[in-house]
C-alpha cells in the first residue's frame, strides 16, 4: 500500500511541474528560438554570443526573410536557432577553406 501512495505523489508532482513549465514557457518564450519571425536584435545577440560579427547576423536574417522563414519544401521553420547554428558552422568552415587556399597560394605561387 505504501508503495502505491509514493507512486501517486510522484505522478502528481510531475503533473504540477509540467503545468508550471507550460506557464513559464508561454511567458518567457521570446528570443528562445520558437518565435517567428525572430527579432533582429535577438538574432544579433545570439550571433554575438557565438563570437560572430554583426554582418553575419544581418546576412542570416535577410536570407531567411527572403525565404519567409520556410524550408526548401515550403514548410514553416520550427526553431531559428537551429538555422543560425548551421549558418555559423557553414560560415566558419568557409572561412577555414579560404584560409587554407590562401596559405596554399602563398606557399606555392607558381601553381
Amino acid at each position: 500500500m505504501l508503495k502505491r501512495r509514493a507512486k501517486r505523489r510522484v505522478i502528481q508532482q510531475h503533473k504540477v511541474n509540467t503545468a508550471f513549465d507550460d506557464i513559464l514557457a508561454d511567458s518567457t518564450n521570446h528570443g528562445m528560438g520558437h518565435q517567428f519571425p525572430p527579432l533582429i536584435s535577438h538574432v544579433a545577440i545570439y550571433f554575438n554570443q557565438q563570437s560572430m560579427a554583426l554582418p553575419d547576423a544581418q546576412n542570416f536574417f535577410q536570407h531567411y526573410e527572403k525565404m519567409k522563414w520556410k524550408t526548401v519544401t515550403g514548410r514553416p521553420q520550427k526553431n531559428w536557432k537551429v538555422l543560425a547554428k548551421d549558418w555559423i558552422y557553414n560560415t566558419i568552415q568557409q572561412t577555414k577553406l579560404l584560409e587554407r587556399q590562401e596559405a596554399k597560394r602563398i606557399a606555392f605561387p607558381d601553381t
